[in-house]
């Protein structure tokens, strides 16, 4: 038997996965996984074929995922709603797919033969299949552009479990199976002997709802969930207390943000994560729970600051992209795009991408800093700070809000214009402040960029 499924038949009668989809055991989960290994290989599915795996995370999806992973099959994940049907078909000629398990319902699934693409197989693809390892798929969201398709040794990544370690703890699974946060919580989890708690719905109030229904201890989420949530008032509505810890990661964490999580949760550990589906995620150590600072990286695992961006060289990093140049040097490393403050006692503060820095005549312009001084204002729920061209400076800095109240535009922007003013270099305070008229956050729960 392969090792991960001898780890996890070790748990027994412990409850694996609970929520949508009903509950499993691990002796369940071990045998269903079992079953779909004698399915896939009555169906003809060879061990180096890609298989698309849809729907939600429960016992049956669980199970397939993790047959396909100790049969050598690259695995391609995706959400049933992401991307929309005109654009799947892309998506699965990419990585090359030959079958689609889709779970309409936690215990009805489908299975289809997906049409083989004219293109030869990825040079990556092939060495993989060579080598004998399972793979992994994943896409980007692809708000902007065609989504790059990244493709991972599965097997690399599961080895990072092999030793154990960590606590069992009853976790919700935050993000899906198509994320590489989603794939770490899952197998981390698993290889812990903790309990997967399923909620697809992952709004505040159904969020908070599965917290208290299935006492998880943990909850890993990105920093605009958790502005959405206390927003909400949803966690003051739910009996919380089982909670222990809350990771975040994805995006920076604003220090408003921390400091109310701080004040509203005294009892739970806060902490900051950090990792890219090109590098698979990070071991990180923050000098305390309230600190935006954290030392990332461990064995294996080394980095760097050039030009106050950070690099990464990783032993998970991904194999390369399908339909994209690799973004490595000749060395291995990986200019992860996060601009990044380093502090004397080693540890570094992620401050955004570098990209979304703001050129104001010469002069950088953090957009979180901004949005910290946004979120003191009065009636102001979020802001999202963004850069837009400007023949004179180069950029100027605008501000998009999200009010608690609804309030005249002209004396919105005077009033915030005034606290920016008072705290911000004349650089830094936004020419323009626009009221948001659609959603501040992407379906993966960051916060989006060229709103309004």
């Amino acid at each position: 038997m392969h090792w991960l499924l001898t780890r996890l038949a070790r748990f027994g009668d412990r409850q694996a996965l609970c929520g949508h989809g009903g509950t499993a055991t691990y002796a369940q989960l071990v045998a269903r996984t079992e079953e779909w290994r004698t399915r896939l290989d009555r169906m003809g599915v060879a061990p180096t074929e890609a298989v698309a795996v849809i729907g939600d995370t429960t016992a049956g999806r669980v199970a397939l995922f993790l047959a396909l992973a100790v049969r050598g099959n690259t695995v391609v994940p995706l959400a049933p709603t992401d991307p929309p049907a005109a654009r799947r078909a892309s998506r699965l000629a990419t990585a090359h797919v030959t079958r689609v398990v889709e779970f309409a319902s936690p215990d009805g699934w489908t299975v289809e033969e997906a049409t083989a693409p004219d293109a030869p197989l990825p040079a990556k693809l092939a060495e993989l299949r060579a080598s004998g390892d399972s793979g992994l798929v994943l896409f980007s969201s692809g708000s902007t552009g065609e989504a790059k398709a990244a493709l991972l040794s599965l097997d690399r990544l599961l080895a990072r479990f092999r030793d154990g370690g960590g606590r069992a703890l009853r976790t919700v699974q935050f993000m899906g199976l198509d994320h590489i946060g989603g794939i770490n919580t899952l197998v981390h989890v698993l290889t812990t002997g903790g309990t997967v708690i399923s909620e697809p719905r992952r709004s505040p109030e159904h969020t908070c709802r599965a917290v208290e229904r299935h006492r998880a201890q943990l909850l890993p989420t990105t920093p605009s969930f958790l502005t959405m949530l206390l927003v909400s008032g949803a966690h003051r509505k739910f009996d919380l207390s089982s909670l222990e810890l809350i990771t975040y990661g994805t995006e920076p964490m604003r220090e408003v943000t921390l400091a109310h999580l701080a004040e509203e949760f005294p009892a739970v550990r806060l902490k900051q994560t950090y990792g890219l589906t090109e590098t698979g995620i990070l071991p990180t150590r923050s000098p305390s729970p309230g600190s935006l600072r954290m030392d990332v990286g461990g064995k294996g695992f080394a980095t760097r600051i050039v030009d106050g961006v950070l690099w990464i060289k990783s032993p998970t990093a991904m194999l390369g992209y399908l339909n994209a140049p690799d973004p490595f040097d000749a060395d291995g490393w990986l200019n992860t795009g996060d601009a990044v403050e380093m502090h004397e006692d080693g540890t570094l503060r992620v401050i955004g991408r570098a990209s979304r820095l703001i050129n104001v005549g010469g002069e950088k312009v953090h957009p979180t800093e901004v949005e910290n001084v946004l979120l003191g204002a009065d009636n102001v729920k979020d802001a999202v700070v963004e850069g837009r061209p400007n023949p004179v400076t180069g950029q100027i800095v605008v501000a998009t809000v999200v009010l608690l109240a609804p309030e005249d535009r002209g004396d919105l922007g005077r009033r915030l214009r005034a606290v920016c003013a008072a705290r911000l270099a004349p650089y830094k305070v936004p020419a323009f402040f626009r009221m948001a008229d659609g959603a501040l956050y992407s379906d993966r729960f960051k916060r989006r960029g060229g709103i309004a």
